[in-house]
């Protein structure tokens, strides 16, 4: 009797809890890596270390962070699906969803029963919401989602800027408007002795729960996760992330990265405003900073993402002439 040998190989497949250790961690990281870096998730990494890291910040927070994985019949893991509270934002038992499986195990049903693995979690666990993303290239997998009952809460979209074309001289005069505002180097503060993370973690987590879809999961990270972001990454450019002082508080910042995989090329982390201070130009001051780094280094990009639901960072970047590229959708069942 013929058989469905991809129905038969899904069944062979097994759903695990995921077991954290070296090897744990290292099948984690190649199952990130498998998708190109532009495609990624948020909060999906593809080093070892970062996935050590993000649960490291769960387990120092007191959240829980539920992990699954996907083994096929040779025990080699092929796909995770993971969740965790939504803390940067009301309202409550929103809960962020993550499922991935290997390029050469798609299609076959195992991401679907990983998804029915964290449904049925959430559900237990009297969840209100769960929430995913799906990015533009899988936008043929979204009715199926919508017929689960899936809905778009926003868009977050890529934008790009040539350094070669883009003229930042057109928009000098946004530095008038700062008034007594000063906008320094990281770098610079450093060398002059500033007593700085404490401060800079201060903005940061008064911003973060700002920001659509925030860089750490994590409300209120610790200051050596900034610190790390700043100065301690391979990527890490201390003379490219601008702080800006009134006085000697930090009222804004706007950093960028190297981008590892592509020497001319530089990615905008964040751009953040103490809310006392934003509707007076900090933020297209900061990115004209960025911009005249990158410029006056060789870079020949900078890369970002702005999300649909922040319509003043959008128009700031269509202004400076970032181009817009294909992006994500935060989608939302209600449970």
């Amino acid at each position: 009797m013929p058989t469905n040998n991809r129905r038969s190989s899904n069944q062979a497949m097994q759903i695990h809890s995921f077991e954290p250790g070296a090897a744990g961690y290292a099948a984690l990281a190649a199952i990130g890596a498998s998708t190109p870096a532009q495609y990624a998730l948020d909060y999906e990494f593809r080093d070892a270390d970062d996935w050590r890291a993000l649960d490291a910040a769960f387990a120092q927070a007191g959240r829980p962070l539920v992990r699954y994985v996907a083994v096929d019949r040779d025990g080699r893991p092929v796909g995770y699906g993971y969740y965790f509270e939504i803390g940067w934002a009301p309202p409550p038992r929103r809960y962020w969803c993550v499922v991935r499986v290997l390029p050469e195990q798609q299609r076959r049903g195992l991401g679907g029963r990983l998804y029915q693995q964290l449904l049925a979690d959430l559900r237990g666990l009297g969840a209100g919401a769960m929430l995913l993303e799906l990015d533009d290239t899988l936008a043929p997998l979204r009715p199926a989602l919508e017929r689960r009952g899936f809905r778009e809460l926003l868009h977050s979209w890529a934008f790009t800027l040539d350094l070669g074309t883009c003229e930042p001289a057109r928009f000098a005069t946004a530095y008038h408007r700062l008034g007594d505002l000063t906008i320094a180097p990281l770098a610079g503060e450093i060398a002059r002795g500033a007593d700085w993370l404490p401060p800079l973690h201060r903005l940061f987590t008064q911003v973060a729960g700002d920001v659509p879809i925030p860089i750490h999961p994590i409300a209120a990270p610790p200051p050596a996760w900034l610190e790390h972001q700043a100065v301690g990454l391979p990527e890490s450019l201390p003379e490219a992330f601008f702080v800006v002082r009134d006085g000697q508080r930090y009222v804004g910042m706007s950093y960028l990265h190297a981008d590892l995989a592509a020497p001319g090329r530089l990615y905008q982390r964040i751009t953040a405003i103490d809310p006392a201070y934003r509707g007076r130009g900090i933020a297209l001051a900061l990115k004209l900073k960025t911009i005249e780094y990158g410029r006056a280094h060789g870079y020949s990009h900078i890369r970002t993402a702005v999300e649909s639901n922040n319509p003043s960072m959008l128009a700031i970047n269509r202004k400076l002439g970032f181009e817009q590229r294909e992006g994500l959708a935060l989608l939302e069942r209600a449970l």
